[in-house]
């Protein structure tokens, strides 16, 4: 997954939907989430050093029409402070419960590419 953001953004926010694949145990991975401590690392690809570590997450529950499975989402928002260093980064949501450690994304890699702005940094209203 690529997830684009300018540098020096607080926004778009990072979000990974939790994917209901087909397996047993879908139902108990959202009550294990609604109780689990969430955070999010980002390592720079060429140099291999962290620029976020273990920065606390939330989850949010998408709530849909009667009938329809609630969706999960797990979100981090950036500071300026984040994303003030272009480049390409390596991301991944660790959750953490008593019944221990899950690194997220399973399928495919988290890549965070922060791109330079073309807008004045110092232009002022």
């Amino acid at each position: 997954m690529e997830f684009y953001i300018k540098k020096n953004a607080t926004l778009p926010v990072l979000k990974m939907q939790v994917v209901k694949d087909g397996r047993a145990g879908y139902q108990q991975l959202m009550e294990d989430l609604e109780v689990s401590t969430i955070f999010f690392t980002m390592i720079d690809v060429e140099s291999g050093i962290p620029k976020i570590v273990s920065a606390p997450c939330e989850i949010v529950a998408l709530i849909l029409p009667e009938g329809a499975a609630t969706e999960y989402y797990i979100y981090f928002k950036f500071t300026a402070r984040d994303t003030n260093t272009p480049g390409r980064y390596q991301g991944q949501f660790l959750i953490r419960n008593d019944e221990g450690s899950l690194i997220l994304p399973i399928r495919e890699e988290l890549y965070i590419n922060v791109q330079d702005s073309f807008i004045s940094e110092t232009a002022c209203c």
